[in-house]
């Protein structure tokens, strides 16, 4: 346990505070714990020229309580609720299948969680879904142990606060997922229906209270629109974005097959080692029947068939929306993680030169990843850019890699402490290849990629942040122009324009809406692209003078944002 929670520290939560924010997301989640802490809304935050946050408060509010020592929010504060939530995710997964399975199925399924790509991501970034996965994940477990123990006798008043403060995390699907996966579960187990239906009722009673408090008092505070944003982003993504009358698209509109994408993506390096597996097995014409396959299913020991109800019902239950993310099925990683872990150890144990072939690709992928660091410290930058021409010919694609390169310009401490790290984990792998080792070589192949999430995270990663975040720019504006927080002008309409939410937090949460204010002067902020649109709508009322064109590298908003200062014509003045 010890190892593991060293582990976390060491990979995820050392690193969370380096780099701006560079996508949308993040910004406007971090926004919103600005608005609470700077304007005192704690129950409905106002971001972004008035408008109504989207989530349920509870990840907004850690990230203010956060915030409080330093006094503001930062990537750190904003991150750290994400960050603690994968801390969380994987100690009460290790503890929950520990005590249900053997000590090594238990502790690689949490290696697996630790280094899969999309569970490493999420605790990176500074957003809701790790926390709801979290708190999903912890409902499911303590469902699981009071069947168990308990037989669904007695009552377990602790599950309805998680379930109710994941609702206050992302909405009721906190309370609906658990119990739906936890009722198909008792299906299996055979109790009877009447049974089941009265026990899931009271529990999703009792644990809407929490949340409904909440709901309660915002209503109160937003009124229609509030409500509008609630079904939109509750219930209006099982539905086209057509057919809802709000005004921003929900997006993220994918297949269904979408989902099984991002599985194989998320589980990386893991997929690699799957798909190499599949060419080591001879396989049967022979299908087996319906039967068969339930027959198996359930004949299954009670956490193994808990584990697969839940990773099937959550992976089918986000095949339903018309919005998806990758994010969304990350309460099924610790459920499928231990299953690979099983696969993975009778790979190690009868499969020998399958998992050494994944070991070589991960080692090799190391070696060529410590040659670049070792080029880029020593030539300057200008050798491995000039070798990664040769293969990418999109500038936009070539300017994100100039950038993850850009800090790295001149030698420092800490990179070179990391290349050390890489170049001995390489070494301990191939001492244990050569060696055969076959169970140490498995958890050398875990430490190489774990050294390689290091030099991503403390080197790259935090370079390209930094290398097309929009914090300079804001800094410029408010260096070079009189700017307030009520002289700051933009459109807020998703349907029509582009929103820049890295820039209004690093502008403090400052943007007005132009269209609800109609000022008759000011600064006015606005993507190249959609300047058209607000001169067909406003020039003949005002005119717009322009200050500065700022070519944004950055994934949040138009590749060009223009400054104007504009005033009412005379002819409107009068």
């Amino acid at each position: 346990m010890t190892l593991l929670i060293l582990m976390l520290f060491i990979s995820v939560i050392f690193w969370i505070g380096k780099g701006d924010f560079y996508t949308k997301g993040e910004p406007r989640e971090a926004s919103v714990a600005v608005s609470m802490l700077e304007e005192g809304q704690w129950i409905l935050p106002e971001v972004y020229a008035d408008e109504i946050a989207y989530k349920p408060p509870l990840t907004h509010w850690l990230t203010a309580v956060f915030s409080l020592p330093q006094g503001k929010v930062t990537p750190f504060s904003s991150r750290l609720p994400s960050a603690l939530a994968f801390a969380g995710l994987i100690v009460f997964s290790f503890i929950f299948f520990g005590k249900n399975l053997k000590f090594q199925d238990a502790f690689l399924a949490a290696l697996i969680m630790l280094t899969s790509f999309e569970l490493h991501r999420g605790a990176m970034t500074a957003r809701v879904d790790m926390l709801l996965a979290f708190l999903i994940v912890l409902a499911l477990t303590r469902l699981f142990r009071w069947e168990e123990r308990k037989q669904l006798n007695g009552f377990p008043f602790v599950i309805p606060i998680i379930m109710g403060m994941a609702a206050l995390t992302k909405g009721p699907v906190g309370i609906i997922l658990p119990l739906l996966v936890f009722g198909i579960y008792l299906l299996f187990l055979k109790y009877n229906f009447w049974k089941i239906a009265g026990k899931l009722l009271l529990m999703a009673l009792l644990s809407m209270i929490l949340p409904l408090v909440w709901y309660l008092l915002a209503y109160q505070t937003g009124g229609k629109e509030f409500l509008d944003i609630v079904w939109a982003e509750n219930f209006g993504r099982f539905l086209s974005s057509e057919n809802l009358n709000i005004q921003y698209n929900l997006g993220h509109e994918e297949a269904w097959w979408y989902n099984i994408l991002t599985l194989l993506g998320g589980f990386l390096p893991w997929t690699i080692l799957l798909f190499i597996s599949l060419f080591g097995f001879r396989y049967a014409l022979k299908i087996p029947g319906f039967k068969q396959i339930r027959d198996t299913f359930v004949k299954q020991e009670k956490i193994k068939l808990f584990s697969a109800v839940a990773a099937i019902v959550i992976i089918l239950f986000y095949c339903i929306p018309s919005g998806k993310r990758s994010v969304y099925l990350m309460p099924a990683y610790p459920f499928i993680s231990v299953f690979i872990a099983q696969y993975v150890l009778y790979l190690t144990e009868y499969k020998v030169n399958i998992s050494r072939i994944f070991s070589w690709v991960i080692g090799v992928i190391a070696c060529l990843t410590g040659l670049i660091v070792f080029l880029t410290i020593t030539t300057h930058i200008v050798e491995p850019m000039r070798i990664v021409q040769h293969f990418v010919k999109h500038q936009r694609t070539m300017n994100d890699i100039a950038a993850a390169f850009q800090a790295t310009s001149a030698p420092k401490v800490l990179y070179d402490i990391l290349l050390c790290v890489l170049l001995y984990a390489i070494y301990i792998l191939f001492k244990y290849l050569w060696k055969k080792n076959n169970l140490k070589t498995l958890y050398a192949t875990v430490g190489v990629y774990l050294a390689l999430l290091l030099v991503l995270d403390g080197i790259f990663l935090p370079s390209f942040k930094d290398g097309v975040s929009v914090k300079p720019f804001a800094k410029s504006l408010l260096t070079n122009y009189p700017i307030r927080e009520d002289n700051l002008f933009v459109m807020n309409n998703l349907l029509e324009y582009s929103n820049m939410y890295g820039l209004n937090f690093y502008l403090h949460n400052h943007f007005q809406n132009f269209e609800k204010e109609l000022p008759s002067e000011g600064y006015f902020l606005v993507g190249e692209g959609s300047f058209t649109k607000v001169l067909e709508k406003y020039g003949k009322d005002y005119q717009f003078d322009l200050l500065e064109a700022y070519q944004n590298k950055n994934r949040d908003g138009e590749r060009v944002i223009q400054l104007y200062f504009f005033a009412l014509k005379l002819s409107q003045t009068r």
